[in-house]
């Protein structure tokens, strides 16, 4: 029988999402994520996989169609397979939430022909169907898969129309899953960058900040991350790691 006092952060997989605005580093903080000998697997909606070049990722594109979502479910499946039978992959990166639920909204609109009178969706409907295959492929790929998870979104600001003021600043989601979504993950980290000495700094909030709300249970009580650290698995890993600071960094799993 499994016991709690087995479990610490290097010996779980890692299930991490990545909130940000466009050119913060979020590809490329999922292309530094590499733990060992195994290929990664992106699924490339955002046609981006130049941000993972030269590295060891497989990867497939949809075309923005119906079909490609359909396309995309076999995929999953397929990776899901080589994951549980073959322990094929060391990472599976979603890259991004964005595309993704743009794609299921034309999958959506072909499962269901009703338009609206101007010819576009019903919200009532569509959007319903949307958050219903967004969600169900994002428990699948988080839950189902004992691999290391990474899941990228962009960042939606609301803002109250009148003063302005900053409502919330959450993943760019259909619905509620804009919070239901960060609860399969245990890393929720934000992507921002800074200006240092004439250089732009990319770094990962790992605490909440305002109206943010990154996390990190790897950091713990301990704290073993600082609120904002490097962009990069490397990063992540020497601070984790302190005892080993000088030596080669590898996430070794039981």
């Amino acid at each position: 029988m499994p016991n709690a006092k087995d479990v610490s952060w290097d010996t779980e997989t890692y299930k991490i999402m990545l909130v940000g605005s466009y050119g913060t580093g979020k590809s490329t903080f999922a292309a530094s994520w590499f733990t060992g000998d195994k290929p990664g697997f992106v699924f490339d909606f955002d046609d981006r996989i130049r941000s993972y070049a030269g590295k060891d990722f497989e990867y497939d594109t949809f075309p923005m169609t119906w079909k490609g979502w359909v396309e995309f479910e076999k995929t999953l499946l397929r990776v899901k397979k080589e994951v549980l039978e073959e322990n094929k992959y060391s990472v599976i990166v979603v890259d991004s939430t964005t595309t993704m639920t743009d794609l299921a909204m034309e999958r959506a609109l072909q499962l269901d022909p009703k338009r609206s009178e101007t010819n576009g969706p019903l919200w009532n409907i569509h959007s319903q169907m949307v958050k219903n295959l967004v969600e169900g492929r994002l428990r699948q790929i988080s839950k189902d898969l004992p691999c290391d998870i990474i899941v990228i979104a962009h960042i939606d600001i609301k803002t109250d129309r009148k003063t302005g003021e900053v409502l919330s600043i959450a993943p760019l989601l259909t619905g509620q899953l804009s919070e239901k979504i960060p609860g399969y993950f245990d890393e929720v980290y934000y992507t921002t960058t800074r200006r240092k000495d004439n250089k732009t700094v990319y770094l990962l909030q790992t605490v909440p900040i305002g109206n943010t709300k990154a996390r990190s249970v790897l950091s713990g009580k301990e704290r073993r991350l600082p609120d904002f650290i490097g962009n990069s698995y490397d990063e992540i890993m020497k601070h984790l790691m302190k005892e080993r600071e000088g030596k080669e960094v590898k996430k070794v799993k039981k």
